[in-house]
């Protein structure tokens, strides 16, 4: 359901999180909520001002039961990094301030305000996927591994986090501690991370598109030119395209001599059309004579 705009970012809110506000109203617990979601609001707020300020277009924000899930364009390396630490280090400060005015304002709706601020940033920062500390492990991890296995990797963390939250929520409940609140949030935790890998499966089209919307609005962009022999599999050439940069695939023969090129919109077309498994210079002859 879309409620409307900030400038040029589209905010939604899911059905589930209407409900579980009803859920809420219906229980006594609306004011709770209500301070939450104010958490919440300031918390991706700090994400959409870092965003804009590295120039990263933020398309949409939409409210979940437990949050705010902002899809924007990927960011890499420590401009990720950035976008992910800005939510939590702003809960983080604004439970400090709520803990020092405390001192002078006694009053309970600070109180609360800051217990919020503090929860979301403690679970924000678990290192596992979608939450913020997964982004910020999945950001600092491209050093070393792969995009796909480092998302992989904060995917699988994140279903393991769901899976004892809601084992540990499931447990308070029957000893009478809980009020069903951890175990919904590990629930919640549990499924979103077991979506998180179908990002894996179009890295270079996102790529493709955020370059396209980049050169669209005025900007420019780096061409790099890549070597690989002509024996290399379509799939293998794909990870050679550079996140940074539009990438131009030289296919060179045993003589290093140039036998043909393929650009980044080929690549994908190949891998369509032929298939990952096919070397790159098989597919070059069979577009050749498709073509012919």
């Amino acid at each position: 359901m879309r409620l409307g705009y900030i400038q040029d970012t589209a905010i939604e809110c899911s059905p589930l999180f209407l409900l579980l506000m009803l859920w809420m109203a219906i229980s006594g617990q609306i004011l709770a909520g209500l301070t939450a979601l104010g958490a919440l609001a300031l918390h991706e707020l700090a994400h959409w001002i870092m965003a804009k300020g590295l120039g990263c277009r933020v398309e949409s924000i939409e409210l979940q039961p437990f949050g705010f899930v902002a899809r924007m364009e990927r960011a890499a390396g420590w401009d990720g990094a950035a976008i992910a630490a800005a939510g939590p280090l702003c809960s983080l400060l604004l439970a400090m301030g709520c803990a020092a005015l405390g001192g002078i304002l006694p009053l309970p709706m600070l109180e609360a305000f800051g217990r919020a601020n503090l929860s979301i940033a403690l679970l924000n920062l678990l290192p596992a996927l979608p939450l913020d500390g997964g982004r910020l492990l999945e950001a600092l991890l491209r050093r070393y591994v792969s995009p796909v296995a480092g998302l992989y990797l904060g995917a699988g963390l994140g279903a393991l986090a769901g899976c004892i939250l809601l084992g540990l929520g499931f447990f308070l409940l029957r000893m009478g501690e809980g009020n069903g609140t951890l175990a919904l949030f590990g629930l919640f935790l549990l499924i979103a991370a077991l979506r998180e890998p179908k990002r894996a499966r179009q890295p270079h089209v996102e790529a493709m598109l955020r370059r396209h919307r980049a050169l669209r609005r005025g900007g420019s962009l780096r061409v790099v030119h890549v070597g690989v022999h002509k024996s290399l599999p379509v799939s293998a050439v794909l990870r050679r395209l550079q996140a940074d940069a539009y990438t131009v695939i030289d296919v060179l023969d045993d003589d290093m001599k140039i036998i043909g090129q393929a650009e980044e919109p080929r690549l994908l077309a190949f891998l369509g059309r032929i298939g990952g498994n096919v070397s790159i210079g098989e597919a070059l002859r069979i577009d050749r004579g498709t073509k012919g």
